[in-house]
């Protein structure tokens, strides 16, 4: 949650700050004049997000105060919203000048503060690292070699569209040809499973090889170990739809 450091000799411009952004869901910290701003960065300075710091002071002005911490590489990035009584072009440019963020005048609304504060935070928030890129899948040397051994037989299968071998979770490893839809991999999945339990049920032996025929097309699911493939092509022209 961020953290502003509020800066103003005024106990009630103080509280009434700290009211308004823990309404908001906002933490906050006061100090009354620039000096003890000053110190009480130098103790936890990561801790603080924004500075609200108000113009005139006793002693250290808000500009003051602003130029010495933009001027400090340790305090350099820290954001200010300055607040005054009196906003004027000469204000915005003194504060600009100053390297605030931003000018707001007092007596605040919470409707006119809020928006400004949200807006420097976002602004100054630091961008998310990018998300690693997923690690290749990786085919073992066995598994590999059993592959390529059967893409061989459909090399020369003028029917032939598209060939992916899926891990048992159905995620694919290598593809050849179009990407399959999510569901046929599901479906290649449901159906290497469900012949491989009716094969042990029926057979005493696993199944290895799954065909479906549906319209002028045809699915051969392949099982190998710790894998399978799934082999989409023409079908014989009036065929009908059936599981071998």
């Amino acid at each position: 949650m961020p953290e502003i450091l509020i800066v103003d000799d005024s106990v009630s411009v103080r509280k009434a700050l700290e009211i308004t952004f823990r309404n908001h869901a906002l933490d906050s910290r006061s100090a009354a004049s620039g000096e003890q701003a000053l110190d009480m960065l130098d103790e936890a300075a990561a801790t603080c997000d924004l500075l609200m710091v108000d113009v005139i002071m006793p002693g250290m002005s808000g500009l003051e105060l602003c130029t010495r911490l933009k001027a400090d590489a340790r305090s350099a990035h820290l954001p200010v919203i300055l607040m005054s009584g009196n906003v004027d072009d000469e204000i915005r440019a003194q504060a600009r000048e100053a390297g605030a963020s931003g000018v707001l005048r007092k007596p605040f609304r919470s409707e006119e503060l809020i928006p400004l504060v949200q807006e420097v935070l976002a602004a100054h928030r630091p961008a998310a690292a990018p998300a690693a890129a997923p690690a290749a899948p990786v085919i073992d040397d066995g598994h590999l070699g059993a592959l390529n051994a059967l893409l061989q037989t459909y090399e020369d299968h003028p029917q032939v569209r598209d060939v992916v071998m899926l891990d048992r979770q159905g995620q694919p490893l290598k593809q050849t040809g179009n990407v399959l839809p999510e569901n046929i991999q599901l479906f290649a999945r449901f159906f290497t499973n469900t012949a491989g339990v009716l094969g042990r049920q029926m057979l005493g032996e696993d199944i290895d090889q799954v065909g479906i025929r549906y319209g002028a097309h045809q699915m051969v699911i392949h099982n190998l170990p710790g894998h399978f493939v799934v082999v989409l092509m023409g079908a014989p022209e009036g065929g009908t739809r059936v599981v071998n």
